[in-house]
């Protein structure tokens, strides 16, 4: 038996693309949303980083398109600047300049309300998809309390579905709901590494970059806990962001701003940033870190209720993966539909084909951030030194080989680890760690020129 209905609280990216998936097998869809959506793109209350640097990564991307044909069209016509991000964005790390390779793919460069109205204009077209205006309060359950039954509304409403899935992101309460009526909370892993953002729109003289550069970045590393980035948007604009590692965030004055700029790994983004229009004022977000909520894990759990989204897994936001695991997530919705539309057991069967991209993700957070001193990791085990020497060596490598360079970032944008377990790669390690072998392209000052 088929789905009559499903309500969906939250209507950012992850409610969006879940009512996209669902949409093909239920009748009625409803997403419930306490924000007033606005007509043109603009941010949203409920979205306090959406004037910060987004990215929609190549998972994403496939995971979109999948759930909605032709949803990359309609981001570019939207205005999105459409790079080969591996090649045209220049990284600055801390064992120097990424190596640059061309990929062949095309990465979306958008702001993310921007994004999302193009997202929501093509759910809300869906026939059997409407969006209500209100906040959710509470679950209502069955007699037993063996199903969510659906959500209760803060004008008294309940909305009642087959299947009841939130996606109200960091701020969810199902963890105290379903305590409420007797279950257990999730078991929750968190990496805090105190991240802070400051962003702001500009324009650039048209000669800023080198002809075969769009972007560059300057990560924070546990060397230098502050960064900078100048990365294209849509329709002409650019973002420029202070980004900020262990309490060291960007200040939103002008003066503090261009400091943290320039106090980056490299430069460069400084001194573009002295050339640049600003657009707007500066804009700051803070956020603790990285947490997981293992969901999937519960032996006890009431039928019918989906976490999906920033209410599963909320990530630090420095490595652009939310909208994209979100996506994917939404696509292990369709696809389980797909296999089985039966409402028996659904939400279990959905939570558990969402774990292998969270807990792939969530460890390279893991990997990533426990490496700063004084980050806090809970119900996580640090890194070993030996897992920091191994990715250390990794990043090195990648800063000069080609192949290398291409299989990291695809771990990074497709959450595939298969290229970097090739024997040839293997290799390749193997024979720089015995060579003892130097990292050539390390000056902040100079971006270096294609690989391969």
């Amino acid at each position: 038996m088929g789905l009559d209905s499903v309500v969906i609280a939250g209507g950012g990216m992850a409610g969006l693309l879940a009512a996209a998936s669902v949409s093909p097998f239920a009748r009625h869809v409803v997403i419930v949303e306490k924000d007033e959506i606005p007509v043109e793109p603009a941010p949203r209350r409920g979205v306090p980083q959406g004037r910060q640097v987004h990215a929609l990564l190549g998972a994403g991307q496939d995971a979109m398109a999948e759930l909605l044909p032709g949803i990359v069209d309609d981001f570019e016509g939207a205005g999105a600047r459409m790079v080969d991000s591996p090649a045209d964005l220049a990284v600055y790390g801390r064992f120097g300049w990424a190596g640059r390779v061309q990929s062949g793919t095309r990465t979306v460069m958008m702001r993310r309300p921007v994004l999302e109205h193009v997202v929501r204009e093509r759910v809300l077209a869906l026939p059997n998809v409407t969006l209500r205006s209100s906040a959710v309060t509470g679950i209502s359950v069955t007699d037993d309390r063996s199903r969510v039954a659906g959500f209760t509304l803060l004008d008294g409403a309940t909305l009642e579905g087959d299947l009841v899935v939130d996606a109200t992101g960091r701020v969810s309460r199902s963890v105290e709901w379903l305590g409420d009526i007797g279950y257990d909370a999730p078991q929750e892993r968190e990496m805090r590494s105190h991240i802070g953002y400051a962003t702001v729109e500009v324009r650039l003289p048209e000669d800023v970059f080198d002809d075969d550069v769009a972007g560059v970045l300057a990560h924070p590393h546990p060397g230098n806990c502050r960064g900078a980035a100048v990365v294209p948007a849509d329709n002409g604009i650019y973002l420029i962001a202070g980004l900020g590692m262990m309490n060291q965030d960007p200040p939103r004055d002008i003066d503090g701003f261009m400091a943290h700029l320039d106090a980056a790994p490299s430069p460069i983004v400084g001194e573009m940033a002295r050339k640049a229009e600003f657009l707007t004022d500066i804009a700051t977000y803070r956020v603790r870190g990285s947490r997981r909520r293992v969901w999937e894990d519960l032996t006890q759990r009431p039928d019918g209720y989906l976490l999906i989204g920033d209410a599963v897994m909320a990530f630090n936001p420095l490595y652009g993966q939310g909208m994209s695991v979100a996506a994917c997530e939404a696509v292990a919705l369709s696809r389980s539909l797909s296999e089985d539309s039966s409402t028996a057991g659904l939400a279990s069967r959905v939570q558990t084909a969402m774990k292998d991209v969270i807990d792939v993700v969530f460890a390279m957070a893991v990997s990533t951030d426990g490496a700063y001193e004084g980050a806090e990791l809970i119900g996580v085990q640090r890194p070993s030194a030996d897992d920091m020497e191994a990715g250390a060596l990794l990043s090195r490598v990648a800063t000069d080989d080609p192949e290398v360079a291409l299989a990291v970032k695809r771990y990074a944008h497709y959450f595939d680890r298969g290229a970097l377990q090739s024997p040839s790669i293997a290799d390749k390690l193997a024979a720089w760690k015995v060579g003892n072998r130097e990292v050539i392209h390390d000056n902040p000052l100079v971006i270096p020129g294609i690989i391969g």
